[in-house]
């Protein structure tokens, strides 16, 4: 009977080394799609470079390849702020990051769909383009939710968490999906009244008013503002529900002011 011959197996890459490719090659990816990345520490998220010339210039595609032959283990940090038109929300459900979002959502309106990774530690990392000027970096935005603009950075998938998890993109919403997303109006604004937002400005917004649409980001904007000077939130309440009745157009209804105020002094006193 004669014999088949055998095909010679081809050996299959050890599954460590499959996975210290996918890094290196996530992290060019994110390269070519215009973020300036950066090797982390294995399992940690300290950077393995002096990384603060990567906010002004991307690293060349043969410097990020050479970080990953190197220390083959790292992690991928991704530069946010101007250098990658990004600007990254890092909700935290372990100290209330999914209710803060969720309370955030019921009074202004739902997140778009965007470009969203899971942390390896369960929480949410949702990317949105860049808005201009200067984003700072912010922690406590409202309780278990910080912001990562200019100066900052996250880890990104496919990196290794401390927990043994990798991150991950949500299925859907990897950068290879769908767009990073606008940031809302009523985002941008709540988290101005944190980044620098000047008095001229604050001047102009309390002369001049909003009109419908923009009412319940700006009366949470101006709310934030007076409580993190100090102000009483029963003065600030006040003082909002006369601004709203002269500046708004329509004026929302006092009870809707009276919530929304509400809503800001409580993640105040959380955060």
């Amino acid at each position: 009977m004669q014999q088949v011959p055998q095909v010679p197996q081809v050996p299959q890459m050890p599954k460590v080394q499959r996975v210290q490719q996918e890094v290196a090659e996530a992290a060019l990816r994110y390269l070519e799609a215009g973020w300036s990345v950066l090797p982390l520490r294995a399992g940690d998220k300290r950077p393995l470079i002096r990384w603060q010339e990567l906010q002004a210039r991307h690293p060349s595609r043969a410097t990020v390849a050479g970080w990953f032959a190197q220390w083959p283990h790292a992690n991928i940090g991704v530069v946010t702020g101007a250098i990658s038109r990004l600007v990254v929300l890092d909700v935290d459900p372990r100290h209330g990051g999914d209710a803060s979002l969720r309370d955030l959502q019921t009074h202004f309106g739902a997140l778009p769909a965007t470009v969203e990774a899971r942390t390896g530690g369960g929480g949410r990392h949702l990317y949105f383009a860049h808005p201009g000027g200067l984003v700072r970096n912010h922690a406590g935005l409202a309780q278990g939710i910080d912001l990562r603009g200019d100066g900052g950075y996250v880890v990104a998938p496919p990196s290794l968490h401390p927990s043994g998890l990798r991150y991950a993109w949500k299925t859907g919403c990897a950068p290879e999906d769908l767009p990073v997303a606008q940031l809302p109006g009523w985002l941008s604004r709540w988290f101005g009244l944190r980044t620098g937002r000047s008095r001229a400005d604050w001047r102009q917004l309390v002369h001049e008013g909003v009109a419908q649409g923009q009412r319940n980001s700006t009366i949470a904007a101006l709310s934030g503002h007076l409580l993190w000077h100090g102000v009483d939130p029963e003065i600030a309440l006040e003082l909002l529900l006369a601004w709203n009745r002269m500046r708004c157009l329509p004026p929302l209804d006092d009870a809707e002011v009276a919530q929304v105020v509400s809503s800001i002094t409580r993640l105040h006193e959380q955060g």
